[in-house]
């Protein structure tokens, strides 16, 4: 209520106001509570802020109650479905190449797709997130056929190969991998690199995709190596630029 009021107070200082009709309210607990959103009331200024019952969309991500991301998992799957039925029509007239359709569908249907993945994957066997991959894997499958141009029948491993469509369960995993590279490299003193320090499930989780090693049948069903990140290097590099610029 305090940030609230500060809000409408910078508000009428600086001339400017706040849509109440996109305004929500949203109530986050561990344990599922009927009946709380009803009796909880939020009131801002005059006007009273509705609670959501459904997940609440904040930069792209859609946030339910219990902060599951289970809601934001199955929006952003359909989104990515619905691009890729519009690229397979596109794809179909103009007749990309492989290396083109390969781009494509990467760029326009697996990063949608997996948008926001950092935050609910947590590995292929963990309660949460168990099947995920699976269902992710069945997008990238049907990428695979839409990019070669290839039979419902045709094996999954050479559709793979040829495609050089990345598994989802690797996929997902690099960005666990390129997420906590990046809060590494941000400059030295930043409270985010405690985030993968410290000894949490999202910290855990962080600091295990970075001590992953590929396996050389992974190498090979991705066609090209994967990038390599060094977070103290990348730092080294900066300082350096730094220096010189200074100089």
């Amino acid at each position: 209520m305090q940030t609230a009021a500060a809000a409408m107070e910078w508000a009428a200082g600086n001339r400017v106001a706040f849509d109440h009709g996109k305004t929500e309210a949203v109530l986050f607990w561990r344990k599922k509570r009927k009946g709380m959103e009803t009796s909880a009331k939020v009131k801002v200024g005059d006007k009273e802020i509705p609670f959501n019952k459904e997940a609440t969309r904040w930069l792209g991500v859609w946030l339910d109650s219990q902060l599951t991301l289970k809601e934001h998992h199955a929006t952003r799957l359909k989104s990515g479905t619905n691009a890729m039925t519009r690229l397979r029509q596109l794809t179909g007239k103009i007749g990309l190449s492989l290396m083109n359709c390969r781009r494509i569908m990467t760029a326009c249907v697996q990063s949608v797709a997996m948008f926001g993945a950092e935050l609910w994957w947590k590995g292929g066997n963990v309660r949460g997130t168990t099947g995920c991959a699976d269902v992710l894997q069945l997008l990238v499958n049907q990428q695979a056929r839409v990019t070669t141009g290839a039979f419902r029948t045709s094996n999954l491993g050479a559709l793979s190969m040829e495609s050089g469509l990345r598994p989802a369960s690797n996929q997902l995993e690099n960005r666990q991998r390129r997420f906590g590279a990046r809060l590494l490299s941000l400059p030295q003193g930043s409270a985010a690199q405690d985030v993968v320090r410290a000894q949490t499930t999202i910290g855990k989780r962080l600091s295990t995709a970075l001590e992953c090693r590929w396996l050389a049948t992974e190498e090979t069903v991705l066609l090209e190596g994967p990038e390599s990140f060094n977070a103290e290097l990348i730092q080294e590099e900066r300082k350096e630029a730094k220096k010189e610029t200074e100089n």
